[in-house]
């Protein structure tokens, strides 16, 4: 699971369909490994996932969004658990740096070229933080879909669909993510690149005002559209003792004005950072 909090504080279908195509004649694929756990631990090729097991602490300094009256700057320091076990294809992954909760899994397809998950997603464990932080915390997500990893040169790229799998709104997000690292010495810089689409029926189920609650709540009548976010991110791992590692990561996300334009939100900008230390465990 991701953060437990110690203090409480896209491209759309078309697109990323040409994308998987522009990119399919490039080799090295991973398996069964979120992008954002691949770029921070320097993995280029693997043929298995890596069973991994990491516990840590995180500060974090925000400034974001939000949907009370509380400041949008703020700061908070949560303890993290992240780990990744696969058996016969079939996995279960944690990254409190993913933007996600947990993840079962299941490797469809796998070659020297490209790897294929099928994947089940919850808010279990979820971080609270830019990347996904569009609706309010009461959100409750089970979504099912499908992730396509491979490499163009040295990028990694990640493709990600995922779908309402509870009936509650039907709603879709498609993603796309591409991402490197460097090698200087012991310290392992990276980069991370992103953009989101959400539809419609996702962002009113959350954000949307019905002329029922309007006329029962202090909001307006509103509905929210589809929307594209837009990421971009920076940061080093340096492994200062063997188990041990010290992160360090700066990120912006974009917020369409069809989300922030909802009287739900109290602190509206149509841009959330975030600057993250932590120091892990890894077993």
């Amino acid at each position: 699971m991701n953060n437990l909090s110690l203090k409480q504080s896209l491209i759309p279908c078309l697109s990323l369909a040409a994308l998987i195509l522009a990119g399919s004649s490039f080799s090295a694929a991973s398996f069964a490994n979120d992008i954002t756990y691949d770029v921070r631990n320097k993995i280029s090729k693997i043929d298995n996932a890596e069973n991994y097991f990491e516990i840590g602490v995180m500060h974090a300094v925000r400034d974001e969004p939000t949907f009370s009256n509380k400041n949008s700057r703020y700061s908070n320091t949560s303890l993290f658990i992240n780990g990744n076990y696969n058996w016969k294809n079939i996995f279960i992954e944690s990254y409190s740096e993913s933007g996600h909760g947990a993840v079962l899994g299941y490797n469809a397809f796998n070659n020297d070229h490209w790897s294929f998950d099928l994947i089940a997603t919850t808010d279990w464990g979820k971080t609270s933080f830019e990347h996904n932080g569009r609706y309010s915390n009461n959100s409750s997500e089970f979504t099912i879909g499908g992730r396509l990893s491979g490499y163009i040169g040295n990028n990694m790229v990640q493709f990600t669909v995922n779908q309402d799998a509870t009936g509650d709104h039907d709603g879709t997000t498609v993603s796309a993510l591409i991402g490197r690292n460097w090698q200087v010495g012991d310290w392992n810089f990276h980069g991370l690149v992103g953009a989101e689409y959400a539809s419609a029926k996702l962002n009113d189920y959350y954000v949307g005002v019905s002329e029922e609650q309007a006329a029962s709540t202090r909001f307006d009548a509103y509905d929210a559209g589809a929307s594209m976010s837009f990421s971009a991110e920076a940061g080093v791992t340096y492994s200062f003792a063997e188990d041990w590692e010290f992160r360090a990561t700066a990120r912006a996300v974009t917020r369409d004005d069809e989300l922030i334009n909802s009287p739900k939100f109290k602190h509206m900008d149509n841009l959330a950072t975030s600057v993250r230390t932590s120091i892990s465990y890894v077993f």
